[in-house]
């Protein structure tokens, strides 16, 4: 307590909160006392300390709004002659410690929000690998290696009877120059090649792609080999230069 009545309205007004006709007088009583003036340049940064305690996020509207309806339950402090600075602290204190769990709050719920989403991409990602595994093993599956003379191979192309797909895998074939792309041949004795596709590679010479079968493709039976040329974008009806890159089909167990 204080012997000095009018420091009994230094934190409410340095919060604010001071009635327009106490406030008119306490601005009046200010200008000749130092003692109140030194309190509410004290309460002022107190205030801005606590404001700045919290970090630096924006709430959530809902949040607000929670804030303002609970605000509005609590009956409303006027400031009195007596202990008028430890109720209105109090007051402030308790809605900044709740602004600041519901910032907490909020945050937290972003991380769990994020935490869920990565899972979630996660667990797309394995249900996605085990279809590829599968798409590439089996016993109606074959695949061939392309390799060209004395260099090892640089792609290798299942085919799926099943799923009637070509799964292309390169992993270092450099992309064809522009206006040209790469086309795959399905080779069997004693017949004209027949076009599997097209695709290209990304500028790290790799690409993972799926070209479908065509019908004539599989009636052709058991294909003994398959070649990449390299054509006009677009593809050619056969080739139009020797193969690149050969290989013989297998099964792949």
């Amino acid at each position: 307590m204080t012997d000095h009545l009018w420091q009994d309205y230094a934190a409410p007004y340095a919060l604010g909160a001071l009635p327009a006709e106490d406030r008119t007088a306490f601005e009046a009583h200010l200008a000749g006392c130092d003692t109140c003036r030194a309190d509410v340049r004290s309460f002022t940064e107190v205030a801005g300390l606590l404001a700045h305690g919290a970090p630096a996020v924006e709430p959530p509207a809902t949040l607000r709004a929670r804030v303002v309806a609970e605000a509005r339950r609590v009956r409303p402090i006027v400031p009195q002659r007596r202990g008028a600075p430890v109720a209105w602290l109090a007051a402030a204190a308790g809605l900044l410690l709740a602004l600041g769990a519901g910032v907490e709050a909020w945050r937290l719920s972003g991380r769990v929000r994020g935490l869920e989403s990565s899972l979630a991409h996660i667990d797309s990602a394995r249900v996605a690998a085990e279809s590829t595994l599968v798409a590439l093993t089996g016993p109606e599956v074959h695949v061939v290696s392309l390799a060209g003379t004395d260099r090892p191979p640089t792609a290798r192309v299942f085919w799926n009877h099943a799923k009637r797909q070509f799964i292309v895998l390169a992993f270092d074939l450099p992309a064809a120059p522009p206006g040209r792309t790469y086309q795959l041949w399905a080779i069997a004795n004693g017949k004209a090649p027949m076009s599997m596709g097209t695709f290209n590679t990304n500028a790290q010479g790799r690409v993972y792609t799926v070209l479908p079968v065509d019908a004539q493709i599989t009636s052709l039976g058991f294909v003994d080999n398959c070649g990449l040329t390299e054509e006009p974008a677009g593809g050619s009806p056969q080739p139009t230069e020797t193969p690149r890159l050969l290989g013989a089909w297998r099964h792949t167990d």
